[in-house]
């Protein structure tokens, strides 16, 4: 079963501190969260791309396409598991998202 969220999320690129990761002695705010630590969605699921981390790898300072390093994606309405990538939000074996549902791991009902 995939868990929704909704309302106030810890931003996931900069893990709430508000600051860009790895530049903490500069004070660069999180060009996510814009300095605040959290980010308010409607209704999301945790970004199944780069499992809710925000970012496309752990050494780097790139926000995850699909998210845009929240950590989580939107949804809207009812919705089930992508039948192209199993929910992974990209095709085994692949390393950019899923053309059927853009890297979320769900698609409409």
């Amino acid at each position: 079963m995939i868990k929704t969220k909704k309302g106030k999320i810890k931003c996931a690129f900069c893990n709430g501190t508000g600051i860009l990761p790895k530049t903490e002695t500069m004070d660069i705010k999180c060009p996510t969260c814009r300095g605040q630590g959290f980010v308010y969605l409607k209704k999301a699921i945790e970004c199944p791309f780069c499992q809710g981390k925000g970012r496309k790898t752990a050494n780097y300072n790139l926000p995850c396409q699909v998210c845009k390093g929240l950590g989580a994606v939107e949804v809207k309405g009812a919705f089930k598991t992508c039948p192209d990538c199993k929910g992974r939000g990209k095709r085994p074996g692949e390393y950019l998202p899923c053309l059927t549902c853009k890297g979320k791991g769900v698609i409409e009902k």
